[in-house]
């Protein structure tokens, strides 16, 4: 159900704002090209029954009087999934990944509700600008939550030039102590294909380099997602993570590889890709929390930024200075629930329950978040000058079309490359298990 009360609680406010009463406003839901549900605008749109049978996804809420368009929002919906909610917990926690920061990280995955609610948040005065439907609105950070719960309106733009004059998200830099990593699982009935995705929320991006030094790459709010594909017969197929914006050129290290997808595909499970038993082993960005297969350096327009750590066997080989220290940082390696450690943190693994999602939040449980509720916001929630604007899950492409999102991937040739990448990888998943059965 779609709440509209503010269309129905003052019929004649709304009429002089739109020029039209609202019983003469009709919405219409589509997914794609397909019209679901259509009818006259009153207190709210009933869905329920349109959905049933329809394919898990985002659904297209318009409402029009005549040619104009006066409200849009994306809406997600998977009123079927084949796999039980404990089934694909099962399946998070068997591939979980182990993330490696680099040594100089300060940023780490923070939780929903510590995105939105942290104690600094809830006590700024500072406010973030909002052109909606209504006109400009200023929204007080410390209801910023609430402001994206109840409205979803797909065009609206958390305007990041006019806000965050206290630098609050930027202090935000969550610890590896409490990181939480959300998953999301979707399923494509054509195919029988599914995907299992793991998303990881920032509450500020620095870049690194000259990047952040000149400003112009550094923003609130992040996200970074990795999918494991499984087949139709269920048997995971392919791995792909994702470094940065469509179209960027992506140069690994000076010419080992080059690429403009924006994320790269592998085979999966596959002897080349390092890891802890199931679990692969994925490099993180410094500053920007891109996901790359293979720990270096990687260079795009205006930034340079490393990816995990580097040990001196491949800068040996790339002609490198050798790192100032071998070992890890107790801060760069995050491990999933499944494996502990002496030395290193492990990671909570909370679902995003996309099929729960809704404004008004369930009581909270072993399987749910509430404050995934923030979620159903489908505007942008992240105002990159100069590049495109981004939205958060589950509008983003990967979800909106996952098979496109994986077959689209570019397709890393470990073969490709020389032999030292794919060893340094495992040196640095056999060096993650030592180190984490040491004494801390």
């Amino acid at each position: 159900m779609v709440d509209l009360p503010w269309a129905a609680a003052e019929p004649a406010a709304f009429a002089e704002r739109f020029g039209v009463a609202p019983e003469a406003v009709r919405w219409v839901v589509e997914r794609g090209e397909v019209r679901v549900a259509e009818g006259v605008l009153g207190a709210e749109v009933r869905l329920d029954a349109s959905l049933e049978g329809q394919p898990g996804g985002a659904f297209r809420l318009t409402l029009s009087a005549g040619a104009e368009t006066i409200w849009a929002q994306l809406i997600w919906a998977q009123p079927k999934l084949s796999k039980r909610p404990e089934a694909v917990h099962a399946l998070a926690r068997k591939f979980a990944p182990v993330l490696l920061f680099s040594p100089t990280e300060e940023y780490f995955p923070v939780s929903l509700g510590t995105l939105l609610g942290a104690p600094a948040i809830r006590a700024s005065q500072d406010t973030i600008e909002v052109e909606t439907v209504l006109g400009e609105l200023a929204v007080p950070l410390a209801r910023l939550s609430e402001f994206l719960r109840y409205n979803g309106n797909s065009e609206y733009l958390l305007d990041q030039s006019a806000f965050d004059g206290e630098r609050v998200f930027d202090e935000v830099r969550g610890s590896p102590k409490d990181a939480t990593v959300y998953y999301s699982w979707m399923e494509d009935e054509a195919s029988g294909r599914a995907f299992l995705n793991f998303h990881m929320f920032y509450a500020f991006d620095p870049k690194a380099g000259i990047a952040k030094l000149l400003g112009i790459g550094p923003h609130v709010f992040d996200r970074e997602s990795l999918t494991v594909a499984f087949d139709a017969a269920g048997q995971p197929e392919a791995l792909v993570v994702s470094g940065h914006l469509e179209r960027q050129r992506i140069l690994f290290f000076d010419s080992l590889k080059l690429w403009n997808e924006g994320r790269v595909r592998m085979r999966f499970p596959d002897a080349a890709v390092a890891g802890l038993g199931d679990h692969p082993l994925i490099p993180v960005a410094d500053g920007s929390h891109a996901l790359y297969p293979a720990a270096g350096l990687y260079h795009l327009p205006g930034l340079t930024e490393l990816a995990g750590h580097l040990l001196g066997s491949l800068c040996a080989m790339l002609g490198l200075d050798a790192p100032e220290r071998e070992s890890f940082a107790d801060h760069q390696v995050l491990l999933p629930p499944d494996l502990t450690s002496a030395r290193f943190a492990s990671y909570r693994l909370v679902p995003l329950r996309l099929d729960l999602l809704r404004s008004e939040p369930l009581p909270a449980g072993p399987l749910y978040d509430p404050d995934t509720t923030a979620l159903v916001f489908s505007g942008f929630w992240v105002d990159v000058p100069g590049w495109n604007n981004e939205r958060f899950p589950p509008f983003c492409t990967r979800e909106l079309d996952p098979s496109a999102w994986v077959d689209g991937a570019h397709a890393w040739d470990w073969a490709a490359l020389p032999p030292a990448v794919a060893e340094h990888n495992r040196a640095l998943a056999a060096r993650i298990a030592l180190d984490s059965a040491a004494p801390g």
